[in-house]
């Protein structure tokens, strides 16, 4: 099937043709052949790089240019979104759906704490998270209603037990209340398609067509032998890894090494090191991310990438791993080595995949990976524009494991996807789902549970919707109205909107009064925070932070009430030391917390206490309250430089040095001589300098 036969706008077309389109892959013809672009909702299973975005595009051009309707692309991970919003405003751009009204393209990932999200109206097609469109149908915002494409990337994750409730309570709502919208399911691995495809009343596109053949191994000593029986010898010169390493790179390849831990990924980037210096093709004079603070962990990997090989995992902050990204996108590094989140993030395959271990380490020790984690990950091997064919290599440390892993592995099959919507908790998407109706009754409630794939699977819910009701109506979230169905308090309505779980509001609203007291309530807003179930990552604490907190709280027994046995000593820990002004390299030594993480925790403390200041409101508390513990934990600084810290592109050291420099508040600081700010404060300029102090005079009210 050719692009100039397709029935979609000719602009459309015109762009297609221009990016070297003009024959559909098999998958996408499929797609077409089962009505994708007659409005036909669709569960697309095919490889990864099989063509699934494309998919996507045709969909939305069809709905936004022809039906003048809106479109809704969903990824579980930010990262990705980010990605997919790149794509599709680079495809779209200079493309009008009217004269002079350019089809606009908007992403929101609610990292800018605009819970109301009336303001997207003005996109035609928006990029969002799982989590995030769940909070947009909570507002019930009536764009909405000009929706005309759901489009759901990386549907497996229904299987993720953080994400996968989230994922099936908003596929349910799609389903019960856009049920005449298109919606498309895309993803790479779910073997009981067949039943997902039913739960969601969907046509089936199923194909195993890669544009890369898939070679799948396992080596051994000097042998590596393949699921259709052929053996490959392997000259061994260093260690197994090194040298399948050094004959991929040798013949022009990329390879992704996918370690069991982050630990392990920094130490086989370094032992990969003495193969990929051979071949890196990265610059000199590189530039690197400018972050206000640097640690070994940025400095170790400085030190790796001009040797052509970078390690990658969670645990480095965003700019570093969109560095590595990039830099491996345009083959300047040979070698990633990352742990398997890589595999469910971004777009970025390699001709070599090498798995160095199957196992992985959980709270229970030790387990062999899910067929599906390995499918995942195999997925990346091979890229369409280069290679002809993708190899993926297990690594194994005896005979008896080469068998054992051909048969697990290579040859098996992924596990079927099963519902985790109660880890997710029902009391959440329950007080959600009362918000969204504004009244409901018992019945009403236990009918769209029913819809789930939940219910589907291992059958009804109505005792933890039971007990959920007894809950929510006990604590003051919802209330029987004179027509004997429930709807939500001021309390509910305003926990769904800003959302965060009940649990984490009840919290709250009982530690208020005691919060009160508090000048600067910073420390029991921490100790909140680090029993909050909204909290992400919440670490998990070894005994020595245990003990150390035990010394801290005897040492400050007025923190004691806003305690509880949920808290995460490691996460209170860092959090104090972050407000108190460790550096990133003191907290990594102390607790172990890499940027990347301390950067989450952050982000979600800085959510979960802008909606604490939205909930005070209903209970009686100043907004006002939160100002100081919001910059503090923002911005990582201690009281008496949160105010100068408050101002736009102050960082907590720079924050540090103008109050060092004589500076001690705003008012001081508006009152300042530009040239003699600059002056005495390394870094800022003399043009930074005004800026700074005419946002100084405009926080005080004064004329700038």
């Amino acid at each position: 099937m050719r692009v100039k036969d397709l029935n979609i706008p000719t602009i459309v077309k015109d762009k297609l043709t221009l990016k070297g389109y003009e024959n559909l892959w098999p998958p996408q013809e499929k797609a077409i052949k089962k009505g994708l672009l007659d409005g036909k909702s669709l569960l697309v299973v095919t490889p990864t790089a099989s063509g699934k975005t494309l998919i996507a595009l045709l969909a939305a051009s069809k709905t936004v240019i022809e039906r003048k309707k809106k479109a809704i692309y969903i990824t579980p991970l930010k990262a990705l979104a980010n990605e997919k919003y790149e794509e599709f405003k680079d495809f779209f751009e200079d493309i009008y759906i009217d004269r002079g009204k350019p089809l606009n393209v908007g992403i929101s990932t609610g990292d800018d704490l605009n819970i109301d999200p009336s303001y997207l109206s003005k996109y035609n097609i928006v990029v969002t998270t799982n989590e995030r469109l769940d909070s947009i149908i909570r507002h019930k915002v009536k764009w909405l209603e000009e929706v005309g494409l759901f489009v759901f990337d990386e549907v497996h994750l229904l299987d993720d037990e953080t994400r996968g409730g989230t994922l099936e309570f908003v596929l349910t709502e799609i389903m019960s209340w856009f049920s005449n919208t298109q919606v498309l399911a895309l993803s790479a691995t779910v073997k009981n398609y067949k039943e997902i495809a039913s739960w969601l009343n969907m046509q089936i596109v199923y194909d195993d067509w890669r544009p890369v053949t898939l070679l799948e191994g396992v080596a051994y000593d000097d042998k590596l032998v393949y699921k259709n029986g052929e053996v490959d010898i392997i000259e061994r010169k260093g260690t197994l890894l090194q040298d399948i390493v050094y004959k991929e790179l040798k013949e022009g390849g990329q390879c992704l090494v996918f370690a069991e831990t982050r630990k392990k990924a920094l130490e086989l980037a370094k032992t990969l090191a003495y193969v990929s210096r051979h071949y890196s093709q990265v610059p000199i004079e590189q530039v690197y991310p400018e972050e206000e603070e640097d640690t070994t962990l940025t400095k170790t990997l400085r030190s790796l990438i001009p040797l052509g090989v970078a390690f990658h995992h969670a645990g480095l902050p965003a700019s570093y791993r969109k560095l590595v990204e990039n830099l491996f996108k345009e083959n300047k590094i040979k070698v990633i080595c990352s742990t398997p989140t890589l595999a469910a993030g971004v777009n970025l395959p390699a001709r070599t995949v090498i798995i160095n271990s199957v196992y992985r380490y959980n709270d229970e020790g030790r387990e062999p990976i899910k067929v599906i984690e390995y499918k995942q990950m195999a997925g990346r091997a091979g890229r369409p524009k280069y290679d002809k064919i993708g190899k993926c290599i297990i690594l194994a440390q005896d005979e008896y494991q080469v068998d054992t892993y051909l048969e697990t592995y290579a040859l098996g099959e992924p596990e079927p996807i099963t519902s985790k919507l109660l880890l997710k908790g029902p009391s959440s998407m329950v007080l959600a789902l009362i918000s969204v109706l504004g009244y409901a009754a018992s019945d009403e409630i236990k009918d769209f549970f029913k819809k789930t794939l939940y219910f589907k699977q291992k059958g009804d819910l109505e005792l933890q919707i039971t007990e959920s009701l007894k809950f929510l109506h006990s604590n003051g979230f919802i209330m029987l109205a004179k027509n004997g169905k429930y709807r939500t308090t001021p309390l509910g309505d305003l926990t769904a909107k800003v959302y965060v779980s009940p649990s984490t509001a009840l919290s709250f609203i009982k530690a208020a009064d005691e919060l009160k007291k508090w000048k600067d309530p910073t420390l029991p807003i921490l100790c909140l925070l680090s029993s909050s179930e909204d909290m992400e990552p919440k670490l998990s604490s070894r005994k020595k932070d245990d003990l150390e907190l035990t010394q801290f709280l005897n040492a400050n027994f007025e923190l004691e009430p806003f305690f509880d046995e949920d808290c995460s000593s490691r996460t209170f820990l860092t959090l104090y030391g972050w407000v108190n002004e460790f550096s990133e390299q003191e907290l990594l030594d102390r607790f172990g917390v890499e940027p990347g993480d301390l950067y989450r925790i952050i982000e979600s403390s800085r959510w979960i206490v802008y909606s604490y200041s939205k909930l005070a409101r209903v209970i009686g508390i100043s907004s006002g309250v939160f100002d100081l513990p919001f910059i503090r934990i923002y911005k990582g600084v201690k009281e008496d430089v949160a105010s100068i810290a408050s101002l736009s592109k102050i960082g907590r050291k720079r924050a540090r040095a103008i109050f060092e420099a004589g500076y001690h508040n705003l008012l001081e600081l508006s009152q300042a001589n530009e040239i003699e700010l600059a002056t005495k404060v390394k870094g800022i300029s003399a043009v930074m300098a005004k800026k700074i102090i005419r946002e100084a005079k405009e926080k005080l009210g004064l004329e700038p």
